[in-house]
């Protein structure tokens, strides 16, 4: 069985830095500082767009559609050094990689990051040492689309009913089920009713895999 694994939120705890730099760049943009941290917090899973939609409702901001991408090209500008050396791999991620690299059991990365940032990333992160990485070249590409859940199907030329997609939002859900593919949920609550299996973190995930490995090969 193939795992592909989505990259924020799942193996990387990257949701706090891409909080603030999307608060950041609406309070820019809108000259307003009307959208409270914990609501982008708690909406960050969402595609950019639609957190952007509920947002502008909510809160009566009234975005264009220009606005909205300037707020999403402002975020990507902002992702710098600053920020970006902050990321951290989750307590487990790294051991887990390791193992399954060990038992030579098939899986990759597919992260909905476009080129430029899974470039500036890498540096800090060195995901390519790490795993065969595919990744999405444009927004509207993003999950639910099963764009990189197809496209990684393709790098470890995997059976789908033999795939599991691990990831942490209801759009890797959805994702998992438009591509027809097994889906674990991971950090994250609301996905406890979802899918094949559930999480509470990538520990969790690892010490079930390293019981359960001959499922995997």
């Amino acid at each position: 069985m193939a795992i592909i694994f989505d990259l924020d939120g799942t193996l990387i705890n990257s949701f706090n830095i891409h909080s603030e730099l999307i608060k950041e760049a609406i309070d820019r943009v809108t000259g307003k500082r009307s959208i409270p941290m914990e609501f982008i917090k708690n909406n960050i899973r969402f595609p950019s767009k639609k957190m952007l939609g509920i947002a502008s409702q909510k809160y009566g901001l009234n975005l264009t559609n220009k606005q909205m991408k300037d707020i999403i090209k402002l975020k990507d500008e902002l992702f710098t050094e600053k920020y970006i050396k902050r990321i951290k791999f989750y307590p487990g991620a790294l051991r887990l990689i390791k193992f399954l690299k060990n038992k030579k059991i098939d899986f990759c990365i597919a992260t909905s990051m476009n080129d430029e940032e899974l470039a500036k990333v890498e540096p800090y992160l060195n995901l390519h040492s790490l795993s065969r990485v595919v990744n999405s070249p444009a927004l509207r590409y993003e999950k639910p689309n099963p764009y990189v859940i197809n496209k990684a199907i393709k790098l470890v030329k995997a059976e789908r009913k033999r795939t599991v997609y691990v990831g942490d939002a209801e759009t890797d859900y959805e994702a998992s089920v438009n591509a027809s593919v097994k889906f674990i949920g991971v950090n994250n609550p609301l996905l406890k009713n979802l899918g094949y299996k559930y999480f509470k973190d990538i520990k969790s995930l690892l010490l079930f895999v390293k019981k359960n490995y001959l499922d995997f090969l």
